[in-house]
């Protein structure tokens, strides 16, 4: 990971300064070298996220027996699984999400020479990774595009046309909403356009609705999501294994990449009251769909369509900030967990953990505060360039202002709302700094604009897309 930073305006801020014990002695941390700490745990925490870690680690395979059999071992949310894997049974793997192509490269690597094919959905990049016996697919994010529509056609009639006792192994991460999708439609309505799709898309992430509510339209709305694609694979003795990264609510399961593999508990007047309520304006014909009550109910648990499935949770939000606070133990800091913000407002957010963090810091020096989850920012039209984490990041400057207190915020995907940034590390002088420099950091958060102002301090944290998706993780130290 890299910060970009500007070694003129740090060494103004040189005499912001903070405390660090380690190994019991007391040293005093200036704003350069406060910012390099949190750099270094906030890097080693994200390699420590690999994807492909996850899957090495939680599946077991056995080596070969006599007659060429091995079996496929592990933990699963229904307990201990497992699979019986020999010659002449196929085993086909779909992938959608962020973390697809690292998730099958893992895969491939624990399966340790079992051949595999299947489908891969998943962000469109300048070096598209290749991955034999797959067909790859590069989706769009935060609207589909072309080959997202592509995609999730393929993986439905892929599915419905698997050969008996078919071993079927979803990988499925956060981003998977988009980057594969087929859209509901009434008998004798024509399909969606690609405009249209992406309008739909698009009149969600704006609305400022909680992800809970997007995701419950958004399973409503799809052929693939709430339990669509399992069903699709639920024939002639077909066994599905779900593996997930998830990057939602803990317990929501169901919600990452709206569900395609689980069990939906959600309800179609569910989506008509999430609709109604945040006040969501979908383009036809989602618009049409939504008013005539004309949605088809999604899986639910108990559902004989997953009679033959198992699911795992391999890391989540918990995962991420759990090594965050052992990258800070190791420091000799004394960290402390709080989701209690996930899914407010940025700036009741930012006033909730600022006020936290002076108040825990006035009792011991040591004390810094993480943060997991997301936080919720309505966008305007405006044409302003952010992400919740930067806006989040630019609030916590303002109310830290002469503060010897640093505050950090990204995403783990590496991107953050419509800009190349990751999120934004600030400090107790960024808001003056924005202002001797001429900005107007007042405008940019009412503009939803901050990425030109971090990016003329060096405060925007830089990482590129880390192939991984376990929402947003906070600190302040």
């Amino acid at each position: 990971m890299k910060i970009i930073k500007n070694a003129g305006i740090l060494g103004d801020a040189g005499d912001i300064t903070g405390d660090c014990h380690a190994d019991g002695e007391e040293k005093k941390l200036n704003s350069r070298e406060m910012r390099g700490m949190v750099e270094g745990w906030l890097r080693a925490t994200l390699a420590a996220l690999a994807p492909a870690r996850w899957l090495r680690e939680s599946l077991e395979v056995s080596a070969p027996d006599t007659a060429g059999r091995r079996r496929l071992r592990l933990a699963t949310e229904m307990g201990e699984c497992e699979y019986a894997l020999f010659p002449g049974r196929p085993l086909w793997v779909c992938g959608l999400g962020k973390a697809a192509a690292a998730m099958a490269e893992g895969l491939q690597s624990a399966l340790d020479g079992i051949p595999s094919q299947g489908i891969l959905a998943l962000p469109a990049s300048d070096q598209l990774p290749q991955v034999p016996g797959f067909q790859v697919f590069a989706g769009g994010h935060p609207e589909p595009n072309a080959a997202s529509l592509e995609a999730g056609q393929a993986m439905l009639t892929a599915a419905a046309g698997l050969p008996a006792r078919t071993l079927a192994i979803f990988l499925i991460s956060g981003g998977g909403s988009t980057l594969a999708e087929a859209l509901w439609r009434s008998p004798g309505q024509p399909p969606w356009t690609l405009l249209q799709a992406q309008a739909w898309a698009r009149s969600l992430v704006l609305s400022g609705a909680p992800i809970g509510a997007i995701n419950i339209l958004r399973k409503h709305l799809s052929a693939l999501k709430g339990g669509r694609l399992a069903a699709a694979a639920a024939h002639d003795g077909i066994e599905q294994l779900t593996l997930l990264l998830s990057d939602v609510l803990p317990g929501d399961l169901s919600s990452v990449a709206s569900g395609p593999t689980l069990p939906d508990p959600s309800t179609v007047e569910d989506a008509y009251r999430a609709a109604k309520e945040y006040k969501i304006e979908p383009p036809s014909p989602a618009r049409e769909l939504i008013q005539s009550h004309s949605l088809a109910e999604t899986h639910k648990p108990g559902d004989s369509v997953f009679a033959r499935s198992r699911w795992r949770l391999l890391a989540d939000n918990q995962t991420v900030c759990q090594l965050l606070a052992e990258q800070a133990r190791r420091a000799g800091y004394e960290p402390v967990l709080d989701v209690t913000a996930d899914e407010w407002d940025y700036r009741q957010a930012a006033a909730w953990l600022c006020s936290r963090i002076a108040e825990m810091r006035r009792k011991n020096p040591r004390a810094c505060l993480i943060a997991g989850g997301e936080v919720r920012v309505k966008v305007d039209r405006s044409g302003g360039r952010g992400g919740r984490n930067q806006a989040f990041a630019l609030e916590c400057a303002r109310l830290l202002a002469g503060q010897p207190i640093c505050a950090a915020s990204l995403g783990t995907d590496g991107v953050d709302g419509n800009s190349h940034l990751a999120g934004a590390m600030v400090d107790g002088e960024t808001w003056d700094r924005a202002r001797r420099q001429g900005l107007d950091p007042e405008a940019a958060l009412a503009g939803f604009n901050a990425t030109p102002l971090f990016e003329s301090l060096g405060e925007g944290i830089v990482t590129g897309p880390t192939g991984n998706n376990l929402r947003d993780v906070r600190i302040l130290i």
